[in-house]
């Protein structure tokens, strides 16, 4: 044998050889995951109601997976900042990213250019939860109840106001909804926020207010606010005296604020697998479960694929509902 065919011999055997080892290296690779910690991007500022149900969740993954998950707060723009950093991320199971009803839903039909894909850019991991909104009045305003409320609406077009915590939230959205199934025409205000907009209606200076539940709970349960209707499709255990729209004949006012876990595009198949698994196992967590409950937020879970297929819908949603009421964000 020639030196050359030799040397080409004993390399072929050498790799030969090595194959096994080599599949089981990347086999205990895969096994080993994760094997240090992950970061979990959340478009929102510290101590809002999903930032602590975030926060409540990376404890319990950590806690799973035995690696920390630390929480990488990216406000701003309704969550694109902090979307566009994580579509940018390596797909190597190590980022995640706490994705809303906002980044994968609303905001391709709002802004008129994203620095991310919500569907190309990402891969579904599961959906965390939904938090519903509620439409309270001063207790010194006139209407006692939703029928009456709609009629005064009716009676004075552009006249009632209701306040939101801003264009394009949920609040806002959520009055069209009104406004459509109703066929009312209340004025909206918009505030830079849900606290501003809360105290002008406990003032008096706004006589109603659309906001999610969870910013609301404590001044409806002091009777400070008086709570008219819920957008869930069932009573909501916290508010089990406040009517449903449906139930007063209104089903297109339904409305739900989610948030689900998200990975960047390209992350393996057997990792994502076994994020969801630990989610769904997390959720059943009393240490999760009774927390994100606390917040007004009803934990969910599923599948990949149904998170995939509820953004889906959602998008189709609100992408005919912010087209007709001419609702743009620059």
């Amino acid at each position: 044998m020639q030196p050359l065919q030799r040397r080409r011999f004993l390399q072929a055997a050498a790799c030969a050889a090595a194959a096994p080892h080599l599949g089981a290296a990347m086999a205990a690779r895969d096994e080993a995951y994760p094997g240090r910690p992950l970061r979990l991007i959340v478009g929102f500022p510290a101590g809002g109601s999903a930032d602590q149900s975030a926060r409540r969740l990376a404890d319990q993954l950590a806690r799973q997976l035995g690696q920390p998950v630390i929480v990488d707060n990216r406000p701003g723009a309704s969550g694109n900042i902090a979307a566009a950093v994580a579509a940018r991320s390596a797909p190597d199971g190590y980022t995640l990213f706490y994705g809303t009803n906002a980044t994968h839903a609303m905001n391709v039909s709002l802004y008129p250019k994203l620095e991310y894909d919500p569907v190309k850019d990402f891969a579904p991991v599961a959906l965390e939860g939904k938090v519903y909104n509620v439409l309270c009045v001063n207790p010194a305003f006139e209407a006692r109840d939703l029928k009456s409320f709609l009629a005064m609406a009716r009676a004075a077009p552009e006249r009632i106001a209701v306040a939101t915590p801003g264009n394009a939230t949920s609040g806002h959205l959520s009055l069209v909804l009104l406004n459509r199934a109703a066929k009312v025409q209340l004025a909206h205000i918009p505030y830079k926020g849900s606290a501003p907009a809360l105290t002008d209606v406990l003032g008096g200076q706004v006589p109603a207010i659309f906001d999610n539940v969870a910013g609301n709970l404590a001044y409806i349960r002091s009777e400070k606010i008086r709570p008219l209707a819920v957008t869930s499709r069932r009573r909501l255990p916290l508010l089990p005296q406040v009517p449903t729209f449906e139930e007063l004949g209104l089903p297109d006012c339904e409305l739900a604020a989610w948030g689900g876990l998200w990975a960047p595009s390209g992350t393996p198949p057997p990792i994502i697998d076994r994020l969801n698994q630990e989610v769904n196992r997390a959720l059943q967590t009393a240490a999760v479960s009774d927390r994100m409950r606390e917040l007004t937020i009803e934990p969910q879970g599923g599948t990949p694929q149904a998170l995939a297929d509820f953004a889906r819908s959602e998008t189709a949603k609100w992408r005919e509902v912010i087209r007709t009421a001419g609702i743009r964000l620059d």
